[in-house]
């Protein structure tokens, strides 16, 4: 289902992975998608709002859960790429947020960006 409406963003630090998760759901939810690096994420959750974003997990879990609490307070859900084993586990205090696996595969992160747009609606 189009939702033109529907604003992305990939804080990802390897762009060709972020740019292969825009085509993804531009293609698929006919999104608006915004990239940015890690190090740009708080100046563009200032600049911009977003509906859901989709950020590149760290080795270290409070990391992750400072980056997701501080996207959660600027009104958008949270989808974590990872390349972790282990950051969707109890441990990792992530599994609140869908998690997607890398290398991404389409189904998978349509299916968890249209998650967490339900759960924070």
């Amino acid at each position: 289902m189009p939702n033109p409406s529907l604003r992305v963003l990939v804080a990802e630090n390897q762009y060709l992975i972020a740019m292969e998760v825009e085509q993804i759901l531009v293609d698929a939810l006919d999104c608006t998608v915004t990239i940015v690096p890690l190090a740009r994420l708080e100046q563009q959750l200032g600049d911009d709002q977003f509906d859901v974003v989709l950020l590149d997990s760290a080795p270290i879990p409070a990391v992750n859960l400072d980056r997701a609490r501080r996207v959660k307070e600027s009104g958008a859900a949270v989808v974590i790429l990872s390349s972790y084993d282990d950051v969707g586990t109890e441990a990792s205090g992530i599994q609140a947020f869908p998690v997607v696996a890398k290398p991404i595969f389409a189904d998978e992160l349509i299916r968890a960006v249209k998650t967490a747009t339900r759960a924070s609606a």
